[in-house]
């Protein structure tokens, strides 16, 4: 078994339409949830979500540093377009972190933190960090 992990911009608010954040953005969502939709992971989600994600890798050595930086260097074109969407649609924006750890003790723990020019980037848009972790993949 390998670990695996999801990183992510998300843009969260309660009343707001992710076409239109792309629209403003200038970048689609790689993906959307509405407030309230079902999801097979959440129930009925507290809060409408517009994603981008360079996708879920599955790997022996997974490590967050390196795909932090790359998913910032997509959006750091996007950085001024990425304030104004968080202003006029009142959005949070929140650096996601997702991890599903393999339990085998003698396979390699993921590699946590971030970079410079990744906080640097997640200062200027006002974000936040959350990273959840789960058992196995």
């Amino acid at each position: 078994m390998t670990s695996a992990c999801e990183v992510y911009l998300g843009l969260y608010g309660d009343d707001f339409e992710p076409d239109d954040v792309s629209d403003f953005i200038g970048l689609m969502a790689t993906s959307i949830q509405l407030k309230g939709e079902h999801d097979s992971d959440l129930a009925h989600p507290k809060a409408s979500v517009w994603k981008f994600s360079l996708g879920r890798i599955e790997s022996e050595v997974v490590d967050v540093y390196e795909m932090s930086e790359k998913l910032v260097e997509q959006l750091s074109a996007f950085e001024f377009e990425i304030t104004g969407a968080t202003q006029k649609f009142n959005l949070s924006a929140k650096l996601q972190v997702v991890l599903w750890i393999d339990q085998n003790d003698t396979k390699s723990m993921p590699s946590i933190g971030f970079e410079r020019p990744v906080l640097r980037f997640l200062n200027a848009i006002s974000a936040s960090i959350d990273i959840d972790t789960y058992r196995g993949v």
